[in-house]
């Protein structure tokens, strides 16, 4: 019986985000911060000026699972790229996990799915300690199929479908499953009312100025009172828009004219956006928008350090059961929507192991110029989703 099966058994009470043995418990937060920002970075880098948009946490979990099937140095850049220090321990960092997860999962308030799931080829023997770690740990289902057969592919889209409410429908294709012995996904749906809905008769089309310059009209919403949404830090004004009955967060990141929005969004921005700056009444204008995203990762991981885990001969899976895996693709897809009423967030990750009290002051917020945005859990900290809107 796993973790999660026992858990279920019990009334459930809310716990502390992380639990560890070493110090780290308030640490784990910042890690998935930490490489969530550098992520988000790498894939600006490679994407000037469009839009990106990325859920670390989904990255993250399909990432540490995969760790703990890596052994030697492979396992070691893994870790690197996940911004964990070599003095936390692989049981800690597995501890947290179900910790964070369960506290995720607890809060009544919103819809949030948080699912991983191990697939493996019926000709490949994979390690039972490795099997029972993704079970354990990450509440992962196991599925044993022939991936030669075209079923396969449609399983998998069919799930992460199913866990994303239908808004990602597809992952993997029939020829990229094929030769592979082992797959990792992670897939997470979240949707959620604002506290302070925006009323729709205040939505009126605006311009919008375009990175090159150009204007588009978007329907531009509007609350002209939001009382204790406003933030600022070094080159950025923000707005604070909270779900209902939620500890989660919606952060709106306007930079400075001149001032790319993924130069603000930075380890060092994050804890100005939980401070409430004084008796402030904000009148904020932001486009109600749609956006969906899709990467490779392979690249901006590799820029990350994990160069070693998506080669051959070189990467060291032998956790796993085999001396000849590796990486050959980390598959990404998110997709965001911001309307008057609140949030619908979804995104999936696979990882395609491969053989071989003052008086009110007034603010006024207008996103009519590329912003950035990320969603964090105000009690764990942790970042959900992050990204940059060049294009609403």
């Amino acid at each position: 019986m796993s973790f999660w099966q026992r858990s279920s058994r019990k009334t459930l009470v809310q716990q502390p985000a992380t639990v560890f043995c070493d110090g780290h418990a308030d640490e784990v937060p910042h890690f998935l911060s930490t490489f969530g920002v550098s992520l988000l970075h790498r894939e600006c880098c490679q994407r000037p000026k469009e839009n990106v948009f990325i859920s670390p946490i989904s990255v993250f979990l399909a990432l540490a699972m995969t760790e703990n099937g890596a052994a030697g140095a492979t396992k070691a850049v893994i870790r690197k790229a996940l911004a964990l220090p070599t003095d936390i321990g692989e049981k800690a960092v597995n501890e947290s996990t179900v910790a964070l997860l369960k506290s995720l999962r607890s809060q009544s308030g919103i819809e949030l799915t948080i699912a991983t799931a191990l697939w493996t080829n019926i000709g490949l023997a994979i390690a039972n300690e490795f099997v029972w770690k993704c079970q354990e740990i990450y509440d992962a289902s196991v599925t044993s199929l022939d991936f030669k057969q075209p079923s396969t592919a449609a399983a998998i889209n069919k799930w992460v479908a199913e866990k994303t409410s239908g808004k990602i429908l597809e992952i993997v294709t029939v020829e990229s499953v094929a030769d592979l012995p082992t797959i990792i996904t992670n897939a997470i749906y979240f949707k959620a009312r604002f506290l302070h809905p925006f009323t729709k008769n205040e939505t009126q089309f605006r311009d919008f100025c375009l990175a090159s310059g150009r204007k588009k009209s978007v329907p531009m919403m509007r609350q002209s009172e939001l009382s204790g949404a406003y933030r600022f830090g070094k080159k950025f004004e923000a707005a604070a828009l909270h779900y209902a009955d939620s500890t989660f967060v919606l952060f709106l990141l306007l930079p400075e004219k001149g001032v790319n929005p993924e130069e603000v969004l930075t380890e060092e921005s994050l804890p100005d956006l939980f401070v409430k700056r004084g008796s402030v009444e904000l009148d904020l204008s932001v486009p109600r928008f749609t956006t969906e995203f899709s990467s490779q990762l392979k690249e901006s991981l590799k820029h990350m350090g994990m160069g070693i885990a998506f080669e051959y001969p070189g990467a060291d899976f032998s956790a796993m059961g085999s001396q000849s895996l590796f990486i050959g693709e980390m598959l990404h897809k998110t997709l965001l929507q911001v309307d008057e009423e609140g949030t619908i967030a979804a995104a999936a990750t696979t990882a395609m192991v491969e053989l071989c009290a003052l008086m009110p002051q007034q603010e006024t917020l207008v996103f009519d110029r590329p912003f950035a945005v990320v969603m964090m859990d105000s009690a764990t900290r942790v970042m959900i989703f992050a990204g940059v809107v060049y294009e609403p």
